[in-house]
């Protein structure tokens, strides 16, 4: 390996750990408003009934935006966050006024561009040998984008059961996510070959199984009977175990590009 090539491997692990804790930070935010998406589909008139407050969420990602601002690596960083904030302020300041589908797609622009933003850091993570680059595509693509997926199934699902029945439309969509999640989930899978995954990677598995298994059979219909409260709740189990598991590959990232480094 050349001098130069040595440089920008040396530069590119020196420079993951502050990047990696900014992704940590980022994928608090993006799971904040996940879950702000899916109480405004399934409760959009009222905070009546709601499983946890709308407001203790709003708050929640208030905290979570500026934890985010305080671990930006770089002044761009720092930029995107504030573009974030003003994203989420604007959205806040639209309550009641929109649609509960234009809701669900303003919160999920939101959320497009923070998965956008957590890709871009990962490529910007040289050095790292073949194993680690697996985990990386894992942790900021692979795991981001299925928990994404779970939560349009959430959010979706929510507002469907608040209705109490599905269109043609949103069978279609349920249907595709269901689809992408499966397929999201053997890819992710795909690092672990010859290895065993960890317990994280196995709970999600089920959990995310257990979770398209109950949308197929109870939500791809005319009409439908299921207490928004209990969907919340269960996909909301499901939508944990993907983040435990991406904590999980961030963590055991962190460690092996700390032995690198020593």
């Amino acid at each position: 390996m050349t001098e130069c090539a040595v440089h920008v491997v040396q530069s590119g692990l020196r420079h993951f750990l502050p990047a990696c804790l900014f992704a940590d930070r980022l994928l608090g935010v993006l799971r904040l408003v996940q879950c702000h998406r899916a109480l405004c589909a399934g409760w959009s008139h009222t905070d009546v009934g709601h499983p946890c407050a709308r407001d203790g969420v709003v708050s929640g990602l208030d905290e979570a935006l500026a934890s985010c601002r305080a671990a930006s690596p770089a002044r761009s960083d720092g930029a995107f966050v504030d573009e974030i904030e003003a994203g989420w302020q604007a959205l806040l300041a639209t309550r009641g006024q929109l649609s509960a589908e234009m809701a669900f797609l303003r919160h999920s622009r939101l959320i497009e561009q923070i998965l956008g933003r957590i890709g871009l850091l990962a490529e910007q993570w040289p050095g790292l040998d073949r194993e680690q680059d697996r985990l990386v595509s894992d942790y900021a693509r692979q795991l981001p984008a299925l928990a994404e997926c779970l939560g349009q199934i959430r959010g979706m699902c929510c507002g469907v059961a608040a209705q109490g029945g599905c269109t043609a439309f949103k069978r279609t969509r349920l249907l595709f996510l269901c689809s992408s999640a499966q397929a999201l989930l053997v890819t992710a899978y795909q690092c672990y070959r010859g290895i065993a995954p960890p317990v994280e990677a196995l709970v999600a598995r089920t959990a995310t199984e257990s979770l398209v298994h109950i949308v197929r059979a109870g939500f791809l219909r005319e009409r439908v009977d299921y207490p928004v409260a209990a969907f919340y709740k269960t996909a909301t189990e499901s939508i944990d175990t993907v983040f435990a598991w991406i904590e999980r590959i961030g963590a055991d990232l962190k460690d092996s590009v700390g032995v690198n480094q020593e």
